[in-house]
């Protein structure tokens, strides 16, 4: 097993929180003899741990005693673009099920989602990765909230927990920020975020957000890979296969790349198809001219609509309509 080192989950006012909740992990781990950080893996974590100095896995554990009590967990990560909110949701993620989650876990559409509700071990998280045009998209914050109230309903059966890396929380419709998120995970700098507890009342309109802990998290797989990123390392994208690199993060960034890539397609695809719903008889014809010969029906002296139809639409990918094709 591979272990991430020196993570650390730091609040120096919660020693007497940390003795009477999590009472039964400090007597497993005797810290409070500890005179220094030690290390303690917890899934690929190698955790610092010293309770006299508030350094313990508080949202780790915290979270870890939710699923065994089968209560729903809804977390979204925050910050600015580029602070590594993805990275960050994926090593929570790796942290609460290190056998069993995988990068198949990581979905972008609410189909993945829902693929994974069904097929993915118990208690194995799913991360509802952003896309990064997520912004111009109302379609992919819709499925957001679908995939919120699924999580909330299938929670007692399946026990699989949610994290969503998103610019900002206020994004989300009010009711669903309001009401269906337990935790929140506020980046800071890359590696560097504040865990939030959000607690709603049950009689005003109004919601509580308590700090838990800080987090600083090295980068997931430092111990066997330097890199900072993937994105220039030649292993990425290999041409040979079996020379690509089989880290946790390659994968990912596989993934996202080709999902990426699939996604400027079809966004090109739509762009021309609008740009064709705006186009003059005379762009049409001067587009068809140069495969004139290839519909032109030489028997009957006439252009065959039909096929000058199909030629635009297999050569330059323009979709004429019924109407637009006979004028």
């Amino acid at each position: 097993m591979s272990f991430i080192l020196n993570q650390q989950e730091n609040n120096a006012n919660m020693n007497e929180i940390m003795n009477s909740k999590y009472k039964a992990y400090m007597d497993l781990l005797d810290v409070k003899n500890l005179t220094r950080l030690k290390e303690y893996p917890i899934g690929h974590h190698g955790f610092l741990i010293n309770s006299d100095l508030g350094y313990y896995p508080y949202f780790t554990v915290e979270l870890r005693d939710r699923i065994r009590k089968n209560k729903v967990i809804n977390c979204v990560v925050t910050g600015e673009a580029g602070l590594g909110k993805s990275y960050m949701a994926s090593d929570f993620c790796r942290s609460l099920a290190p056998k069993t989650f995988s990068v198949d876990d990581i979905v972008f559409t609410y189909e993945e989602f829902l693929r994974c509700v069904v097929t993915s071990p118990r208690g194995t998280p799913i991360e509802y990765d952003e896309p990064s045009y997520a912004m111009s998209k109302k379609d992919w914050f819709k499925e957001i909230t679908k995939a919120l109230v699924k999580t909330i309903e299938s929670f007692r059966f399946k026990g699989k927990p949610l994290f969503i890396p998103i610019i900002n929380k206020a994004l989300l419709e009010k009711d669903i920020r309001s009401y269906l998120i337990q935790y929140q995970v506020s980046m800071k700098d890359r590696g560097k975020a504040t865990a939030y507890r959000i607690y709603t009342s049950q009689f005003q309109d109004k919601q509580y957000n308590y700090g838990m802990c800080d987090i600083e998290y090295k980068i997931f797989d430092k111990n066997l890979c330097d890199r900072d990123s993937c994105l220039r390392c030649r292993k990425l994208f290999n041409k040979d296969y079996s020379k690509r690199c089989k880290l946790f993060r390659a994968k990912y960034e596989r993934k996202k790349a080709n999902i990426q890539d699939k996604r400027y397609d079809d966004d090109l695809q739509e762009a021309k198809n609008k740009t064709i719903d705006t186009m003059s008889l005379d762009e049409v014809e001067q587009a068809a001219m140069p495969y004139f010969d290839k519909f032109y029906d030489e028997d009957n002296n006439k252009i065959d609509v039909d096929m000058m139809a199909v030629v635009l639409w297999r050569e330059e990918g323009i979709k004429i309509g019924h109407n637009k094709k006979y004028r």
